[in-house]
């Protein structure tokens, strides 16, 4: 199961708030019942009254679950459609910030990440490809193009330096990718995105979010170990804090993992072996059989069942006045 939205459950919270008027509402109730009913028949008629009370707030807490569970945005199950899309459009995302230029991965995260791209790319034929820089900023370096003479100029030139804006946004890095492909391309989208995880600013899992509804998944490569490394400046000069310790940086690996599996991508670890092969056979069905009449499985949105269960507990909330409930209690 996925959950797009999983923020809006602390909507939920307000239920505890409701608790309040419930309580007060019920107890001023049963004091002008008392007046109204006497003494005589103060016993049957509470009785009545606490039953259809609990059932009348029970039913509007129910409404505002279900409401609640209808805008997290569930998806589970599978469901058929055609598949009209053609071709392969890759954004290559990069994260050249100075902690991409840690060791723990020799020569370094940033070298490692370029020379993968570059055999990623070269596994594939006339896929068009393009490249996209993010740092405290993100921007498209290669627009999507088939030359790969360019692509080869643009990895070799990486460098934390591109970029004079410090710190590291990854939100702004995914939501970069998104906006170099171009609008109406038939063919099919994926993100190769290149990171060591650490992020300053920024909501990933938003863009990450945003990637999913536009049907482009995050292929995440991992650069770096969880162990990680003291980072070094240009001058190999430990960088400390502004308490005076020194930096450490590591792989932030869940992170990407979440942000992979929340956009309908897969996670890898640049440091294993097999990662760029696996990618590349990820990548690649995609692109198998492509035929226009070829049927693809999605994702199954599953707010529907809990909008209908919302309004049937709204409407019988909203017919408890018009019950007799003596008859019944």
């Amino acid at each position: 199961m996925k959950i797009l939205y999983p923020e809006v459950f602390w909507l939920l919270l307000v239920l505890i708030l409701l608790v309040i008027p419930a309580v007060f509402n019920y107890r001023k109730g049963r004091k002008t019942l008392e007046l109204l009913a006497g003494q005589w028949r103060n016993e049957e008629s509470s009785q009545v009254y606490f039953i259809k009370s609990l059932i009348y707030w029970i039913t509007i807490f129910l409404f505002f679950i279900f409401s609640i569970m209808a805008l997290a945005g569930m998806r589970w199950g599978k469901t058929a459609v055609k598949d009209e899309s053609s071709g392969l459009d890759l954004v290559i995302a990069v994260d050249i910030s100075r902690s991409m230029l840690a060791d723990d991965i020799a020569p370094s995260r940033l070298t490692r990440a370029a020379e993968g791209i570059s055999y990623i790319l070269n596994s594939f034929g006339s896929t068009r490809s393009a490249l996209v820089i993010f740092k405290g900023e993100g921007n498209i370096l290669v627009p999507l193009t088939e030359d790969r003479i360019l692509m080869e100029s643009a990895l070799r030139s990486l460098s934390p330096d591109l970029y004079t804006v410090p710190g590291s946004d990854i939100e702004l890095g995914i939501r970069s990718a998104l906006d170099a492909f171009p609008p109406g391309s038939p063919g099919k989208k994926a993100i190769l995105f290149v990171s060591d995880g650490e992020s300053l600013t920024g909501t990933p899992s938003e863009a990450a979010r945003e990637a999913y509804l536009q049907e482009v998944p995050l292929f995440i490569l991992g650069a770096g170990t969880s162990e990680g490394m003291v980072l070094r400046d240009e001058s190999g000069n430990v960088i400390k804090d502004k308490n005076g310790q020194a930096v450490i940086t590591s792989l932030e690996e869940e992170v990407l993992r979440d942000l992979a599996e929340l956009s309908g991508g897969i996670y890898y670890n640049l440091s294993d072996p097999r990662s760029l092969g696996e990618l590349v056979i990820s990548i690649r069905e995609l692109t198998a059989a492509q035929d226009k009449e070829r049927i693809v499985s999605k994702d199954q949105k599953q707010y529907r069942i809990f909008v209908v269960l919302a309004l049937f507990f709204l409407v019988l909330n909203l017919s408890l006045g018009g019950i007799r409930w003596s008859r019944w209690f």
